[in-house]
């Protein structure tokens, strides 16, 4: 392809991002990409880099440029173009030279489109929302988040987030698994919070590693790692995964539990829960029995040591890895996420038997999501108190947490302070009998 060709691809992938036909509006960026280059086995593996990697850019650089145009919304060219100059730096003879309208570049700039790019180049130090890829309106929320974090925290949110996997203890040690990442060409490293962790500083295609097919690593951020060590499950528990997904803290839990006790991992979305079975049967992890259940529903009155709920959110805290996220989350949709996690919190409650815990959890950054909704649980249900996550966090994971990740009885991991994805941690017990 020709640079100029690239672009133009760039520009259609974005555009069917940012203007999707009518019911495709929350496919994700991801998926959107893998499309397009799918349907298109002519372009190589070095163009679809090139491309892809203007893609992300572009995505990530949204809340920049429609800070500096002065735009609520952008067409996919618009935004490549103030991608291109903006995050890349063309020049106007660079730029000049990709729109030339041949062969199959782009048409060449436009007059209103010059002026973007130079509105681009000399717009000023943009406001924090801006450098954070969100909406302005989100802007009150996240500095609630961050306090006196300052510019870091919010431009940590706009940058790419590592590529992180588990080590699969029931089959392998990490020593094991780096050796054979090391043997494979993958330049990869154990991460520093959780035992289990590998983060990769190189690129690899892992649905191709034996050890990924063995079952020995599953791609998980460190957060979510944590998360699920948090729950402190052990051998011989009975534990209750409520909103389960797709499964991957079903498994860690599975592990934790050296593959000894139960684990009901439930969705009220069979599509969500349907590949837990195939990755369990992967890790070899036999204790995770699957349910779909009905929204509200308790599964088992007082009957579960440990129930953990990954409640839906904003996913806010991994907006790293899905930079188109944040310009879908209408404030209306804010809002009944926040009270469906009240009540998927109430409901899951009810398993918890007297003197086990219950772990709340999000993947978002949003103390109106976190914070708010756990100690309006606690001001309704006497019968729980909260336990400091302080002492839990070294005696599952053996390390000392960053400085400013514990905050009171809560865990509040941000991407700036634990080179993690963004996800929240409470932890209450029910009082004993």
């Amino acid at each position: 392809m020709t640079p100029g060709g690239r672009v133009q691809a760039a520009i259609e992938i974005l555009d069917a991002i940012l203007a999707p036909p009518p019911g495709r509006e929350q496919t994700p960026a991801d998926a959107v990409v893998a499309g397009y280059t799918r349907k298109r086995r002519y372009i190589g593996s070095k163009d679809r880099r090139a491309v892809t990697g203007l893609v992300w850019q572009a995505l990530r650089y949204r809340g920049r440029a429609l800070w500096a145009a002065g735009r609520e919304s952008m067409s996919g060219r618009e935004l490549a173009i103030a991608a291109l100059v903006g995050a890349s730096g063309r020049s106007d003879t660079d730029m000049a030279g990709a729109f030339d309208g041949s062969g199959y570049a782009p048409a060449s700039l436009t007059e209103t489109e010059r002026e973007l790019a130079d509105a681009v180049r000399e717009a000023a130090e943009p406001p924090p929302w801006a450098a954070a890829n969100m909406p302005a309106w989100l802007a009150a929320e996240t500095e609630a988040a961050f306090g006196g974090a300052g510019s870091a925290g919010w431009r940590a949110l706009a940058e790419e987030a590592p590529a992180t996997l588990r080590v699969n203890s029931l089959k392998a040690s990490r020593d094991t698994c780096l050796a054979a990442l090391a043997e494979a060409g993958i330049d990869a490293v154990a991460t520093v919070l959780g035992p289990l962790g590998i983060a990769l500083r190189s690129r690899a295609n892992l649905s191709q590693l034996p050890a990924v097919r063995e079952g020995w690593l599953e791609s998980q951020d460190e957060g979510s790692q944590i998360a699920a060590a948090l729950v402190a499950a052990g051998p011989g528990m009975r534990v209750l995964d409520y909103c389960a997904g797709g499964g991957g803290k079903s498994l860690a839990l599975a592990a934790a539990m050296a593959n000894e006790g139960e684990i009901v991992a439930t969705d009220t979305d069979a599509g969500r829960l349907a590949p837990l079975k195939r990755r369990a049967q992967r890790a070899g992890a036999t204790i995770v029995e699957s349910r779909i259940i009905e929204p509200g529903d308790a599964v088992e009155a007082a009957a579960f040591d440990r129930v953990l709920v990954d409640a839906p959110c904003s996913g806010s805290g991994s907006w790293r890895r899905q930079p188109e996220a944040p310009w879908r989350l209408a404030p209306a949709r804010y809002a009944a996420l926040q009270a469906a996690q009240s009540e998927i919190l109430a409901a899951a409650s009810a398993a918890v038997v007297p003197g086990g815990r219950l772990v709340y959890v999000t993947c978002s950054i949003f103390p109106a999501e976190n914070d708010a909704i756990v100690k309006r649980f606690l001001q309704d249900n006497a019968g729980f108190r909260p336990v400091g996550s302080g002492a839990v966090w070294p005696a599952v994971l053996d390390t000392d947490p960053p400085p400013g990740v514990i905050d009171g009885d809560f865990v509040r991991l941000l991407p700036h302070i634990a080179s993690t994805d963004g996800f929240f941690v409470a932890i209450v017990e029910r009082a004993g009998p």
